[in-house]
């Protein structure tokens, strides 16, 4: 298997699960990283989302340049970067994006205030997990604001699991959620947890300490 295997792999599930319509009249647009910022930024400045506190302040002189060659080291990333719409009013948005060791990042999604609350995000959910399942990842992770339970509710309730906390600088107190996409993995998570599950993973040839 090569790069370009997993790219097709990537297209094809995105084309499976991610190019229907959201619902009735919401379509969904891919659009590339160069226009992204400047077509979503409504929605996370004037559109009631809660912004983080800004860390340019902080940064040393030179820090964008510096880690935009970091970037450049890794190269680009497998990527959705979609855009709901009906018709020429911009209804939300979805950044999610490769991660290391089989890992889909679901990194942004926004509503705009006016269509929330109508089983858009809850739409969009588990197909973005059938994409990440059809395109070979193991798992999605995503990490939310520990106040944020519009978002925290239907992840729980969808098969995703509490893997641990931090504290971002920027957005304070962060929980992270994983939903495995191999289901021996959840067994061996639950089994991590409170030692669940351990009969069923000894069973499969798991060597547990």
């Amino acid at each position: 298997m090569t790069a370009d295997d997993a790219r097709h792999r990537f297209d094809a599930a995105t084309s499976r699960h991610l190019t229907a319509p959201l619902a009735e009249g919401i379509a969904i647009r891919a659009v590339g990283p160069e226009g992204w910022t400047a077509l979503t930024a409504s929605l996370w400045t004037g559109g009631g989302a809660r912004p983080g506190v800004s860390l340019e302040p902080l940064m040393p002189p030179g820090y964008a340049e510096r880690a935009s060659d970091l970037a450049a080291v890794i190269g680009p990333l497998l990527a959705h970067r979609l855009v709901f719409e009906r018709g020429d009013e911009l209804v939300g948005a979805f950044f999610g994006q490769q991660d290391t060791y089989g890992r889909y990042e679901m990194t942004q999604s926004v509503i705009h205030p006016a269509w929330r609350g109508r089983g858009l995000y809850g739409a969009l959910l588990p197909r973005v997990v059938a994409a990440a399942r059809d395109a070979g990842f193991r798992e999605v992770v995503s990490r939310h604001r520990a106040d944020n339970n519009s978002i925290l509710v239907p992840k729980l309730r969808a098969g995703f699991v509490i893997s641990g906390f931090d504290i971002s600088p920027r957005w304070g107190l962060l929980v992270h959620l994983r939903r495995y996409l191999v289901d021996d993995l959840a067994q061996m998570h639950a089994y991590r947890v409170d030692g669940a599950e351990r009969e069923a993973l000894v069973a499969r040839g798991v060597k547990l300490p």
